[in-house]
């Protein structure tokens, strides 16, 4: 069972999610990730959509694809059958943080995939969303240097794990530093950072 972690900051408070997935689930959304991502199936920021600078530079570079976009029905993806579970006492704490209770009201989400590698990044930004639930997954050991989560107007780091994720207001201004892959790792593709990021709303 995965551990909740409430971290509240003088603006906002977040949740963190450790040990979510037990080995088979871990292995099941492996094999979804790998046959995207080996299969060159990805898409560029202009596609999966990105925030911008006034000029119109995109704010990202990464890889991925919207998991609802490519599947007719979300349970014929390996994970939107499980992605809900560590969600499901997040209620307990809707108590000691009323904003949580936007997140409990939402009643419809999207599933990005983003896919790391060495020099990608996200500047700061914001979602356009109500709450925002990011789930990690990476090779152990890691092959990569960098790619931490950053809360930029609280000056919090989430230094990020495999197996590991966080659910926070989607108006949290956010980034994710530079990945730089450890020379020697080739090929490269698959050894870098998944993000499973949902973005919940309203419809």
């Amino acid at each position: 069972m995965n551990n909740i972690e409430q971290i509240k900051t003088d603006k906002f408070s977040f949740y963190v999610f450790r040990n979510i997935f037990d080995g088979n689930e871990l292995e099941y959304i492996w094999k979804e990730a790998l046959f995207l991502c080996d299969n060159s199936k990805l898409e560029n920021p202009n596609i999966t959509g990105s925030a911008k600078f006034e000029n119109g530079k995109l704010k990202k570079n990464n890889a991925g694809i919207w998991l609802n976009n490519i599947y007719n029905k979300d349970n014929l993806s390996n994970y939107l059958k499980i992605y809900k579970k560590p969600l499901q006492n997040i209620h307990e704490f809707k108590n000691s943080d009323y904003t949580l209770n936007l997140y409990l009201h939402t009643n419809t989400d999207s599933t990005l995939m983003s896919y790391y590698e060495d020099n990608d990044y996200y500047h700061s930004h914001y979602d356009v969303s109500a709450y925002t639930y990011v789930f990690w997954l990476f090779k152990e050991p890691k092959n990569f240097l960098g790619g931490d989560l950053y809360f930029d107007d609280v000056g919090y780091k989430i230094q990020v794990n495999s197996n590991m994720a966080v659910l926070f207001p989607s108006w949290v201004i956010h980034s994710v530093d530079k990945i730089m892959m450890i020379p020697g790792i080739k090929p490269y593709k698959g050894f870098g950072r998944f993000a499973f990021s949902t973005f919940y709303s309203f419809r």
